[in-house]
């Protein structure tokens, strides 16, 4: 096309190297329900190769009104799409949720001005930080480089392919007459990789390509073997090859791997391989790519200069740490770079440990895939890195470490064969993670068990961490994260090592929790719903969590604690497990009681009574001592869910005892009746303090003592709450819709009391409410929640009306809070910075 010349000439004119500028560029629209190539007339990519993560601009010639022919080119990944209609060009900003949206139109012949008046912003360098580090950095932001867009083409991308890679295991399990889901032969996992990458090498048209016969399996593994100089492959149960040669033909007629960006297909390559099956079979570890990504990301190394960087991760595992950082290391070296000297650059500065055989392999083999089309040059190093204290050797000549160290205790045996190791602790991740800060590194990013966020067991490791790095930030992960591993986490990225001389000396903390309901977006897109930032003065406690709703707690801080008016006790424990102790019918020496956390409700308890063992001789410490015949509230000790709402308090008149998986709470003289310190608890505003300063499988009895108590009590909270549990005690009417909405209206006019009692600024009292979205409430009745936007309970703030309303879909909050006309909001506002200004 004659008009693409002076797109050409524009492109190079912003800096874009003319081996980056591709014609009639073909990529595989992996947004489409079903996927086809589609092709630009012209391309510009920011860095070769290309693929959608650094495609920058393209053009096309279709109608420049047609809004839903430029849209189908939203795969390619490049924010900007000029279409050319006659003797117009439109500039297109590419959308991941939304419609391509204008944000120019002219002649032709002003293309060239058209492109200086942007230059600040459409630099091939401007795009690629912006698309590679904008969601992390807003400094390098634009406002036409959609953050959504690349997630939105990944997910698609690592979906086909880890169905692209399952087939290609799936035909060699089928033709060699395994078991199905048989994958304990490692010529599996090395066919796999050789035929990926003859098919990324093949798509992208590398000379390389045109030394096999596609029709010969047998050609086409050993060409991949000599280039990446690899050894042959292991010996495989007959019948083998004849799989592969049914993949190869699947995966070389399927999707295009052209506009793929390799790391992807290294992530996806490493994550489809490491089971929880062949973790168990060849003792390997797996990080989630999100996880790594949301690590490397965060460390910050552009902040630094590339050429002093030196990366190591210690227990690789499959090497999807060092897979982040290679694209992460990669995106800050120059542009003008051939792919040659960024590999030799790259496998200076990278390197990685393990000890585990096969590990080291699917390691080195995802980083050659994420670094194509360079060959081989990678070394992962096998060793024992608990040996002759070989970690903290290795950490003393890198200066950013990144690991996911493994989580258990050193046995009996290992404390002997390993006494440097053990000398720094008994838990293998305190021990590892105080031999890397011993090397004082310019950053750091782990991956920790969850108790590193408020643990005492790391208490010392994190005022270490608040001494050495002025900015930390922790991330606290819900459980199944990990694909072979039910342990729940945290992550930890630590940077800037402080100046001594710098005063005062402060430290910058960020905090995020992804809750379970979030984790399959975290997973899918990075993303932190929400986060919590303080800067604050250097303290030198290690603490350094901050707790969710933490303006709600400091808000309460001088307030009364549940702990001052009443006493909070665990109940009975035996020698032996808890099952032998508890019988369904009387027996001597046994006593009614309750055993389990989930009998509790909100006032309520559920289940058939038993009887619990009380003789001396079967017990632990004293609390069968406590006074249990007297009238107390219990409430579950052990988590009733891992979400918001994990406390549930009953009041017991009858004189049962509990076992541990339950508090016992007395009120103490004088202190308010048993029917408001239930209703305290069981409010909002007491579930939220328990559930934020609680691990995610047990409550500790400290948070319940700590609960905020109101100044003054609310009139009329004892006859609600007597009233609630009366209705609650008839099982027959419990579920009709009559008595649920009965017990729907009392609860809410006990929470607003409660609320009202504690009189937190609407702003807060939202942040209390909002905490407890979607989730669900362990009452007696269905309960329905509150609805979203609403800023206080009823009947305190506003009538059962209006909340009925609202919970039908009503328009109560606009038709109840007019806006204040124009002029007055202005001069509100005024007043309002008149007075912040004295």
């Amino acid at each position: 096309m004659e008009q693409l010349t002076p797109f050409r000439k524009a492109f190079e004119s912003l800096g874009f190297a003319p081996g980056a500028i591709f014609d009639d560029y073909v990529f595989s629209d992996v947004l489409a329900i079903d996927p086809r190539d589609r092709t630009v007339h012209l391309a510009a990519f920011t860095q070769t190769p290309p693929s959608y993560r650094n495609a920058a601009m393209a053009v096309i010639d279709v109608g420049s009104s047609d809004l839903n022919a430029v849209a189908d080119y939203r795969a390619l990944g490049a924010p900007l799409i000029f279409s050319i209609a006659g003797d117009e060009v439109t500039a297109w900003q590419m959308r991941s949720a939304a419609p391509p949206r204008m944000i120019v139109r002219a002649a032709l012949s002003e293309l060239a001005a058209l492109f200086d008046q942007n230059r600040d912003n459409w630099t091939p360098l401007a795009i690629h930080r912006a698309k590679s580090i904008g969601h992390v950095a807003p400094e390098y932001q634009l406002d036409f480089v959609d953050a959504g867009l690349m997630p939105a083409i990944e997910g698609q991308v690592h979906g086909k392919l880890d169905r692209a890679i399952e087939s290609v295991l799936n035909d060699a399990v089928t033709a060699a007459g395994l078991a199905p889901g048989d994958r304990s032969h490692r010529a599996l996992f090395q066919a796999t990789f050789r035929l990926l990458a003859a098919k990324i090498l093949s798509d992208r048209g590398h000379e390389i390509s045109r030394h096999w016969n596609p029709d010969d399996i047998a050609s086409v593994l050993d060409v991949i073997s000599a280039y990446y100089r690899l050894p042959s492959l292991a010996e495989g149960p007959p019948g083998l090859m004849v799989g592969f040669e049914q993949a190869w033909r699947r995966l070389r007629d399927g999707l295009s791997f052209r506009n793929i960006s390799a790391d992807d297909l290294a992530f996806v390559y490493e994550q489809t391989l490491v089971t929880p099956e062949t973790r168990k079979h060849f003792g390997t570890h797996s990080t989630p790519r999100q996880v790594a990504e949301h690590v490397v990301a965060n460390l910050q190394l552009w902040k630094h200069d590339v050429e002093d960087l030196r990366i190591y991760e210690p227990f690789t595992g499959a090497g999807v740490l060092l897979v982040a950082a290679l694209r992460h290391v990669r995106d800050l070296l120059p542009v003008h770079w051939s792919d040659k000297a960024k590999h030799q650059f790259l496998v200076q500065r990278l390197a990685g440990d393990e000890i585990d055989a096969f590990a080291v392999e699917v390691a080195t083999l995802s980083l050659i895939l994420a670094d194509y089309p360079n060959a081989n040059g990678w070394k992962i190093g096998q060793a024992d890195l608990f040996a002759d204290d070989y970690l903290a050797a290795r950490s003393k000549i890198s200066n950013v470490i990144i690991c996911n160290p493994p989580f258990e205790s050193f046995t009996a045996d290992e404390r002997i064969r390993y006494p440097e190791a053990f000398r720094r602790s008994a838990a293998k991740p305190i021990a590892v993670l105080n031999a890397v800060l011993d090397a004082k590194p310019l950053a750091i990013g782990f991956v920790l068990p969850e108790p590193f966020l408020r643990g005492k067991q790391y208490a010392a490791q994190r005022r270490r961490i608040e001494q050495m790095y002025a900015e930390v930030e922790l991330v606290s992960l819900p459980d199944r994260t990990f694909n072979a591993s039910v342990i729940r986490s945290s992550l930890l990225i630590a940077r800037a090592p402080r100046d001594p001389a710098a005063e005062p000396a402060r430290t910058s903390i960020r905090c995020a929790v992804v809750s379970e309901r979030e984790r399959d977006a975290f997973l899918s897109t990075g993303q932190l719903s929400v986060v919590r930032e303080q800067t604050r003065p250097l303290a030198g406690t290690g603490d350094l969590w901050i707790e969710e709703l933490a303006d709600v707690w400091s808000y309460l801080q001088s307030a009364d604690t549940l702990g001052e008016i009443a006493a909070v006790h665990r109940g009975i424990e035996w020698r032996s497990a808890q099952a032998a102790a508890v019988r369904n019918h009387a027996q001597p020496g046994f006593v009614p009681g309750i055993h389990a956390s989930g009998a509790m409700r909100m006032f309520a308890t559920t289940g058939a009574p038993v009887w619990l063992d009380a003789r001396p001789e079967r017990l632990m410490y004293k609390a069968i001592n406590l006074p249990w015949s007297e009238p107390k509230i219990l409430a579950n000790a052990a988590r009733v869910s891992r979400g918001p709402w994990a406390l549930a308090a009953a009041i017991d008149r009858t004189g049962i005892v509990a076992s541990q998986q339950l508090f016992g709470i007395w009120r103490k003289p004088g202190a308010p009746s048993l029917q408001a310190l239930a209703a305290i608890l069981n409010s909002p505003l007491g579930a939220a303090f328990i559930s934020t300063h609680s691990p995610p499988d047990r409550i500790r009895v400290s948070a319940v003592r700590a609960v905020p108590m109101p100044h003054i009590f609310p009139v009329g909270l004892d006859d609600l709450v007597d009233r609630y549990c009366k209705a609650a005690q008839s099982p027959s009417d419990l579920f009709t819709s009559d008595s649920a909405a009965d017990l729907q209206s009392l609860l809410d006019e006990i929470d607003g009391l409660v609320m009202r009692a504690f009189d937190l600024p609407p702003k807060l009292e939202w942040a209390v409410l909002a905490y407890f979205h979607g989730a669900q409430r362990p009452t007696i009745q269905p309960w329905q929640s509150w609805p979203a936007g609403t800023l206080a309970l009823v009947p305190t703030r506003f009538s059962k009306a209006h909340l009925s309303a609202a919970r039908a879909g009503g328009s109560w909050i606009s038709d109840t809070f007019r806006p204040l006309p124009k002029e007055e909001a202005i001069l509100l506002r005024e007043a309002l910075d008149d007075v912040e200004a004295r």
